[in-house]
């Protein structure tokens, strides 16, 4: 009976969650209201209230869900060890990154499209910086040793991962997995410069 029980708990809470983030691409979070939810799940009111205080906390416990599933993914000890980039492991955890975000597509269309939910594309590079962060000071020890300040290096890091993956789901996903890893890792370790087949030259000349 209880088995019974939760397979009923998870399928409401699934019709409630799939039909929050619909109704948010349809009219933006700020306009939805409970009974809106309740009327696009097929529940009432109370049902709603059974599993969330409001629509503040469905969205809070949507975006941990999502956003911890896709840390769980971003192993960056895998391939950074021992001061050197093992390219072909960074390219597998890349490729780890956008099947998550091919996987749970609609939540990422949503929240990062422009009916989404302002401040989300802050809290998903805030997600990213603090888990860059917790693994550099494993890897790297002190941050403060670094040639370039690591808050600099880190806020760099999350914010082209935001931009590609919202550039990529604007185009529709076109591209594979496999295709945007292989293509952001020769960006990362390479630099745009070199990647796009540009010779950097190191000599500083005058500038008279």
């Amino acid at each position: 009976m209880a088995k019974k029980t939760d397979l009923r708990v998870l399928k409401t809470q699934k019709a409630i969650k799939e039909a929050f983030l619909s109704l948010i691409q349809k009219k933006g979070f700020e306009a939805v209201t409970i009974q809106d939810i309740a009327e696009e799940a097929m529940i009432n009111r109370a049902t709603f209230y059974l599993h969330y205080e409001d629509k503040y906390d469905l969205l809070e416990q949507i975006s941990h869900t999502y956003l911890k599933e896709l840390m769980e993914v971003m192993n960056i000890s895998f391939h950074l060890q021992n001061g050197e980039v093992n390219v072909k492991r960074f390219k597998i955890t890349l490729r780890r990154v956008f099947e998550n975000i091919e996987e749970n597509r609609f939540f990422y269309e949503v929240m990062l499209g422009p009916n989404g939910i302002a401040g989300f594309t802050n809290k998903i590079e805030k997600f990213l910086f603090e888990k860059f962060k917790e693994n550099f000071k494993v890897i790297v020890g002190d941050l403060n040793n670094l040639n370039i300040p690591a808050d600099f290096i880190l806020n760099f890091i999350s914010s082209a991962y935001i931009g590609v993956v919202k550039w990529w789901l604007s185009e529709d996903t076109r591209y594979s997995p496999e295709y945007m890893a292989e293509h952001l890792a020769e960006v990362i370790t390479k630099g745009p410069m070199n990647a796009i087949g540009y010779k950097i030259n190191f000599k500083e000349e005058d500038s008279d």
